[in-house]
């Protein structure tokens, strides 16, 4: 494979901004390309603002600081921002439709050596596009703020070629990200199938008005919040005892919320549009906050969980 200078993103929104910066900040040429010129504006922003945040932690130098803005370029033309591009990454909304599109201009205007990546949360990709480079493709999921957060899950698909993989992970540790090869597709992969699990019977904690939003978090926040990033999910029962988690599983009469589709409190916010950050109001209330502000704060707070994990001991 040709060496990676250059890379595409697609999609000027959270994940896409996120990662013009991450990419940036490892030296390479950016192209960020969004059809709608405000969103690139505000892409724009938002990097300025992260970048400042990172350098206001220690997370990068004063250089690296200078020299990102000189390595990104914000445009509407996705033609021209293809033509020279190493890798391709679709960051765009998970609608299979817009997905298959992106990727047919994406193997339209791409050189032949492009490796062609979606950063799709779950969709099953390989199923969705029809290229004429089925073995330069691969999901890579990073997770927000990619700048920040080490994980990167790589799903391959089943054409995909072992030195596209081998290539894309060895990009990623340049990065300083932690890659998870999955042996094969499954809807979610991992880390947002646990992910809805867990939300799954938090929202349902919420519904039956056993706990406040607040008060499920809080209770996450100060528990299973410090015990995972030290012994994970699955270790923890090495430490419970396997003996005494088997009994609980045959004995304890909890019964977890199964339902699927989407909270009611959820459906509700969404019909209000009340999104979250974006709008400034979600399950939580951010009016008069900066969304600059409130993103500052949880990156400063992300990094310093980062820096207390960084010495710690494997078990």
């Amino acid at each position: 494979m040709p060496e990676i200078d250059r890379v595409l993103i697609v999609g000027a929104g959270t994940m896409g901004h996120a990662l013009a910066l991450l990419f940036a900040k490892g030296g390479f040429e950016v192209q960020l390309v969004d059809k709608d010129p405000d969103a690139l504006e505000k892409a724009i922003a938002l990097i300025d603002s992260a970048r400042k945040t990172l350098l206001k932690a220690g997370f990068m130098s004063p250089r690296e600081e200078e020299e990102i803005s000189k390595r990104i370029n914000a445009t509407e033309d996705l033609v021209v921002a293809a033509k020279n591009a190493d890798l391709a990454i679709e960051t765009v909304d998970e609608d299979p439709a817009t997905k298959k599109q992106v990727f047919a201009l994406l193997d339209l205007y791409c050189p032949k050596h492009t490796i062609l990546a979606s950063n799709t949360s779950g969709l099953n990709i390989f199923n969705i596009i029809n290229i004429r480079r089925p073995g330069q493709v691969l999901i890579t999921h990073f997770f927000a703020p990619p700048y920040i957060i080490p994980l990167v899950e790589v799903v391959p698909g089943p054409y995909t070629e072992r030195e596209v993989i081998d290539t894309v992970i060895q990009l990623l540790k340049s990065l300083g990200k932690e890659p998870l090869l999955l042996k094969q597709y499954i809807p979610g992969f991992i880390v947002n199938r646990i992910q809805r699990a867990i939300s799954r019977e938090a929202f349902s904690l919420v519904e039956h008005n056993y706990a406040s939003i607040e008060d499920v978090d809080n209770a996450i926040k100060a528990s299973l919040g410090i015990r995972l990033p030290v012994v994970g999910i699955l270790q923890t029962y090495d430490f419970t005892g396997l003996d005494a988690y088997y009994k609980i599983c045959q004995e304890d009469p909890i019964e977890l919320a199964a339902s699927s589709g989407p909270p009611p409190i959820v459906r509700e916010k969404v019909e209000r549009g009340e999104l979250g950050i974006k709008t400034g109001k979600g399950l939580y209330d951010y009016s008069g906050k900066k969304r600059e502000e409130v993103l500052e704060r949880r990156d400063l707070n992300y990094i310093n969980i980062l820096r207390a994990l960084k010495d710690n001991v494997p078990l």
